[in-house]
């Protein structure tokens, strides 16, 4: 045909936007099935799609993320630890100090039980203690995914989000002190890593207050029911989260020390947009879809049997604090349990601090990153389903989740 050679010759080599589309919608597709036919949350779908790419071939190395895809992971958490911070209310540990110390209990012994798991194995000393730390939070984003997706609304599901904020608090301090501490070991000025370190910590605060001054402002001229208004505040967070990585400042502490400061100068909390809005859940869906990839299968193999015995350890560290601190801080044995079962899950906040530790100047055993890695494999899937489990026998879930 005459006209053939005006058309534009066709190139059948796919592109990254085909791949990330195709990912997102398996992504999608996994989480509405295993909500729909098993009543699991939908972020299991979203890891396992992840995982199954992983495995045929497809998956990101870990510790070398692509700038953007750290940059959907840093977004996704920042969004999610400023809708956290914001649902911690302060005035509560005043009201009742044993708050405070089931806290300070359930994530110093995950501490100590990762690093002693980890030691049996050899990779202890600091360099374990560092990764034990990372792991001894339990994940803000599948507390704040769980609450939200089956409606979990009691004194177990409120703590459960308390502990995950105040846990991840103190995950990321620890981190940022050993990390310096190890630092100050090998270098000949040992006052440079650790005024870095207070550096990020000073910047963080710092940062977190003008944007929960920047946020306040816009709550009194804008209505963030409104899509725009929700819009305009993730455009807030991300022009936040820029300017501390840019300064090197604590980028994970910024949004959840933003929530937290905004929440203790209200009576009570703000109905944020779930997720910021349509933009904010794609984000959230490819944090899970991203650790999924991330997690290859050499990975999760090599830190198999170090990864389980850290994991295991430290869910029997969660149970402990709130078994033995429950009834003084107004829990029944059975919410005591189910709370120490629905602080299991480790996801986002583990696996950037994880991945920061491998990106830094430490020498560090691969092995040990390996464990590290497999133990986040392990708690956020069974972790996940076991805190599902334990918020539906606390009552908090008062019916099945409604599809949407």
């Amino acid at each position: 045909m005459p006209y053939l050679h005006t058309l534009p010759s066709l190139s059948l080599h796919a592109d990254g936007v085909l791949w990330v589309g195709l990912a997102l919608v398996l992504a999608t597709l996994m989480g509405e099935s295993v909500l729909r036919l098993l009543r699991w949350p939908r972020l299991i779908g979203f890891t396992a799609a992840g995982l199954l790419i992983a495995a045929g071939g497809g998956g990101l190395e870990a510790l070398a993320l692509q700038p953007g895809a750290r940059a959907v992971v840093d977004a996704a958490l920042a969004m999610l630890l400023f809708e956290l911070g914001h649902r911690v209310n302060l005035r509560w540990l005043h009201a009742n100090p044993w708050l405070v110390f089931t806290s300070l209990g359930e994530w110093g012994l995950s501490l100590l039980a990762g690093w002693a798991a980890l030691s049996l194995f050899g990779l202890g000393g600091m360099p374990g203690l560092a990764v034990s730390a990372a792991l001894a939070c339990a994940s803000p984003a599948v507390a704040l995914r769980l609450s939200g997706e089956f409606h979990a609304r009691g004194q177990v599901t409120e703590r459960m989000l308390l502990l995950s904020a105040l846990g991840t608090t103190l995950s990321l301090l620890c981190v940022g002190v050993l990390t310096g501490w190890i630092g100050a070991q090998s270098s000949g000025h040992w006052w440079e890593p650790l005024l870095r370190q207070a550096y990020a910590l000073g910047g963080a605060v710092l940062a977190a207050a003008v944007l929960a001054w920047a946020v306040n402002w816009v709550e009194r001229h804008f209505d963030f029911a409104d899509e725009g208004a929700a819009l305009l505040l993730v455009g807030l967070i991300l022009l936040v989260l820029s300017i501390t990585r840019a300064l090197h400042w604590s980028s994970m502490l910024t949004p959840l020390l933003a929530g937290m400061l905004l929440r203790l100068y209200s009576e009570r909390p703000r109905v944020w947009p779930r997720h910021f809005g349509t933009a904010g859940g794609v984000l959230v869906v490819l944090l899970f879809l991203i650790i999924g990839l991330s997690l290859n299968t050499h990975m999760l193999v090599e830190g198999l049997s170090a990864g389980c015995t850290l994991a295991l350890l430290r869910v029997l560290a969660k149970l402990a604090a709130p078994l033995a601190l429950g009834r003084p801080s107004g829990l029944s044995w059975r919410q005591s349990l189910t709370l120490g079962m629905s602080l299991s899950p480790a996801a986002g906040v583990s696996f950037v601090l994880l991945l920061d530790l491998g990106a830094s100047q430490l020498v560090l055993p691969p092995m040990l990153l390996d464990a590290g890695f497999a133990a986040v494999a392990v708690l956020l899937l069974a972790g996940t389903l076991a805190a599902r489990w334990a918020l539906g026998r606390a009552g908090d879930i008062k019916a099945p989740p409604v599809a949407r």
